[in-house]
């Protein structure tokens, strides 16, 4: 967990996310753990670290990725309940697929801003 921690620390100081996601208490942390723990024992110190590790992941997800769990997911249920209403035995498993959410997002991010609004049915994203 240390070394994938030190991975995850340079990536976030690359990208400029280590200074704007974490306070400087979850910095210490972070860099204490890393210069003084060897194995993590303490479960206290674990959760901890997981919780900084999350937001820290989620600070460095791409803006497609971002956008596919949130407009694309949505889009991709839309599309799943049209084609179980048109009779596909399958469709209900769209929904759920994370490429097939993500190929939506990719969709309404190339799709002009005039077509956007009220696209299958979705309000309020444009």
């Amino acid at each position: 967990m240390l070394s994938e921690l030190a991975l995850l620390r340079a990536r976030a100081l690359r990208k400029g996310v280590w200074f704007r996601t974490l306070n400087k208490v979850e910095r210490s942390i972070v860099e204490l753990t890393m210069r003084c723990v060897n194995t993590i024992s303490s479960s206290k110190l674990t959760s901890t670290l997981r919780k900084i590790v999350e937001k820290l992941k989620t600070a460095l997800e791409s803006p497609v990725r971002a956008l596919a769990q949130s407009i694309g997911r949505q889009l991709a249920g839309l599309a799943s309940k049209l084609a179980s209403s048109w009779g596909n035995p399958h469709a209900h498993t769209w929904a759920r697929d994370k490429q097939f959410a993500f190929f939506w997002a990719i969709c309404y991010l190339n799709m002009p801003d005039y077509y956007k609004r009220g696209w299958l049915g979705v309000t309020g994203l444009g």
